[in-house]
């Protein structure tokens, strides 16, 4: 991933599907709910996070990250 500037916008990964399987993760975008409720708030850093272990969970399927 590349690096961001400190004051460029991330954009959230939500991809309109906004489902939430059975651990409550959205089948969509791969994040938990309290990751998709607070994304708004969260600093760069922290949006950043969410969005390398939505990408990991991605990748790993069914594994809880």
């Amino acid at each position: 991933m590349e690096k961001l500037k400190a004051n460029q916008k991330i954009k959230s990964p939500c991809k309109l599907v906004c489902r939430l399987d059975q651990q409550g993760m959205c089948v969509g975008c791969n994040r938990f709910l309290d990751e998709i409720a607070n994304w708004e708030i969260m600093n760069n850093e922290e949006k950043f996070d969410v969005l390398k272990k939505a990408h990991l969970r991605m990748q790993l399927g069914n594994i809880s990250i």
